[in-house]
């Protein structure tokens, strides 16, 4: 452990013990699989194309660059942020699960980012790219601490896409009105039922994005938030959007970055305690009281088209997000990490198969401006 005054707080220095493998992970791996297959061809069929087998459903491509802050202290200049520096990206909003959806079933909501122009030693499987990638959730933690807890869920998500769809947007206004009834109580519930359906019916630009799953970051533990700040953003957290078209969420960031610029901080906390910031156990909420989330770079997107078919299909068709695709100080840790590892590992090979594209890492966005 080391104390570092600059940010007032002793985060943890990484040790491989850290991370602790169930015996029974392999097995389940096996056995997710099968599962991830089974959703990948149902989501297929509605489709009418191959898909990912979750987060399927794009609302908003679009371009933008990462400002690295300078001058920060030394426990957060680490990996790719050890170093003041400009650097395009790629956002993508989607959905979850993987079946398209109309817009009015709730369901989570997802940002991916991958980040062009990093340097470092590679991941296995990306030695050839020169991206990170970050996977983000708008909620603070996962509902599936583990591979076995994961595999149960999406065995259940693998069966419910070819039942009514009627009856999963009832199903879905039961979880929005369980979620909004335990809003003042102030325990631990209360944020897993709220995780359990995020409301989708407020705009997505407005919502604060959680990695969730802990990440290296350089000699730390640490995960990160991707945090509105532009005054345009702030007035759409919480406010209401028109689903009732099946493409509400997608217009709504349409509709925005035709005439606004927005802007993002990059925040991470590092990891102070394994008891109380677990790195094999993402339902955990790390405490910001022991370990606040510190700002470490400002992302801007400027007006543009956010959304189009033939952006779709270069980023959504034509390009993986992985949060092992990128540089090993910002590995992946974590039971659920694992598991993406293969699931994404798995989806790749599906998409090549099921479409003669070549799905690789970019190494310019200038076709997507």
């Amino acid at each position: 452990m080391q104390h570092t005054a600059e940010i007032g707080i002793s985060p943890l220095t990484y040790q491989p013990a850290y991370e602790v493998l169930a015996e029974s992970e392999r097995k389940s791996q096996e056995k997710l699989q099968d599962t991830l297959r089974k959703l990948s061809a149902i989501t297929a069929l509605h489709a009418n194309h191959s898909a990912r087998s979750v987060h399927v459903k794009s609302h908003g491509l679009i371009y933008a660059e990462m400002e690295i802050y300078d001058h920060l202290p030394a426990a957060l200049a680490q990996g790719m942020f050890a170093k003041a520096q400009t650097l395009p990206l790629l956002m993508r909003f989607s959905t979850v699960p993987g079946d398209i959806l109309h817009d009015k079933t709730g369901t989570p909501r997802s940002l991916a980012i991958k980040v062009l122009g990093v340097e470092g030693e590679r991941l296995p499987g990306s030695e050839a790219a020169i991206t990170q990638n970050f996977l983000l959730v708008n909620g603070a933690s996962f509902l599936s601490s583990s591979v076995q807890v994961f595999l149960a869920n999406l065995k259940h998500m693998a069966t419910t896409p070819e039942s009514n769809t009627e009856f999963r947007h009832f199903l879905s206004q039961i979880f929005r009105a369980t979620a909004k009834l335990v809003e003042s109580l102030k325990n631990g519930q209360q944020t897993l039922i709220k995780n359990l359906h995020q409301s989708q019916e407020t705009n997505i630009l407005g919502e604060t994005y959680f990695s969730q799953d802990p990440i290296l970051y350089g000699n730390y533990m640490a995960k990160i938030a991707f945090v509105p700040i532009a005054p345009e953003l702030l007035t759409l957290t919480n406010k209401p959007v028109d689903t009732l078209a099946s493409d509400g969420l997608r217009k709504s960031i349409v509709d925005y970055f035709i005439a606004h610029t927005a802007v993002w901080e990059l925040r991470v906390q590092l990891c102070t305690d394994l008891q109380k910031m677990p790195i094999e156990d993402s339902t955990v909420i790390w405490s910001t009281e022991a370990s606040p989330y510190l700002p470490i770079a400002r992302i801007t997107a400027k007006p543009q088209i956010a959304w189009s078919p033939y952006r779709s299909q270069v980023v959504d068709e034509g390009m993986l997000f992985s949060p092992w695709h990128g540089i090993t100080a910002h590995r992946p840790l974590g039971s659920v990490m694992r598991l993406r590892k293969m699931s994404y590992e798995m989806s790749k090979k599906q998409q090549l198969a099921q479409e003669e594209s070549r799905i690789c890492e970019p190494t310019s966005f200038d076709d997507l401006c």
